[in-house]
């Protein structure tokens, strides 16, 4: 989950961050500054990829923990697609795919398969990843 700040941490965890600040100071923590010069912490010996390596393409389900957590932070869901991701006229938000860590579009499973659906034009190598991660989830499924 990390590096993260103190406030992404209590949203997880359904606290305020002043009520995580006892615990958090009697851990031995990782300290990094964010883009903006926020405090973020991570556990000492957590494994952290070099800046220029892409994240993975991963599927995320239906109230997906990660999405919860972003739902107004355009880190890991861009602004423009939140409303595709959390209509108002459902009670449940989509199944998303990320390329690169963030929301690309949506997916669900139909008839054995996994279909996807990208909100904008993604490159042939994600695109190639995408599908290669929508049949390993339909292998799952069956």
């Amino acid at each position: 989950f990390g590096p993260a700040s103190r406030a992404d941490i209590a949203l997880w965890a359904g606290t305020k961050p002043r009520d995580l600040d006892p615990a958090l100071g009697r851990l031995r923590l990782r300290r990094f500054r964010d883009e903006a010069g926020g405090e973020l912490l991570d556990l000492p010996r957590a494994p952290i990829p070099p800046a220029d390596i892409p994240a993975p393409v991963r599927f995320l389900p239906t109230w997906d923990s990660v999405l919860l957590v972003h739902v107004r932070r355009a880190g890991v869901l861009p602004e423009e697609y939140r409303s595709r991701i959390f209509p108002t006229t459902m009670p449940q938000s989509i199944g998303t795919f990320l390329v690169d860590g963030a929301v690309a579009g949506t997916w669900r499973h139909d008839a054995g398969r996994v279909r996807w659906e990208a909100f904008a034009k993604i490159d042939r190598s994600s695109a190639r990843e995408v599908e290669a991660e929508a049949e390993r989830l339909a292998a799952f499924h069956a």
